[in-house]
């Protein structure tokens, strides 16, 4: 049988190694800035492949889609830019809660998690009547 060998020494117990075997540091993989499209049926895409989607709404373009991820995949959205008084209509293909979320100011995000059928909200500033609404 073979002896775990590290910088610490060896012989570590199983808590020691299972303590080492993460990384904790935070990593953004990607982002990505769009603005939104006008209306459901010319949503901007965002991308499934991307972390982070930073979204500017502004007069007549107030909608975004999000196709299905993989199980276990989050996704944040942030409102980062609202044209005049523009709301951010997110529409996800499958969503758990809801058909749509709804950003009524700058700066409010969303952090989503796939489940593998349905987008789930996890994070964010969600009530029923302001923030991230769910419809």
């Amino acid at each position: 049988m073979a002896v775990l060998t590290s910088g610490y020494g060896t012989g570590l117990s199983n808590k020691q190694k299972l303590s080492r075997a993460w990384v904790l540091k935070p990593t953004v993989y990607s982002t990505e800035e769009v603005s939104a499209g006008n209306g459901s049926g010319n949503a901007t895409a965002l991308s499934t492949t991307t972390t982070v989607s930073i979204v500017a709404t502004k007069a007549s373009a107030t909608h975004v889609s999000l196709a299905d991820g993989i199980e276990g995949q989050l996704k944040i959205i942030i409102h980062k830019t609202r044209g005049g008084s523009n709301d951010l209509v997110i529409t996800p293909t499958n969503f758990g809660a809801g058909d749509t979320l709804t950003s009524n100011l700058a700066s409010r995000a969303v952090q989503l998690l796939f489940d593998g059928a349905n987008w789930q909200v996890v994070a964010g500033e969600i009530t029923g009547t302001a923030e991230m609404v769910i419809a």
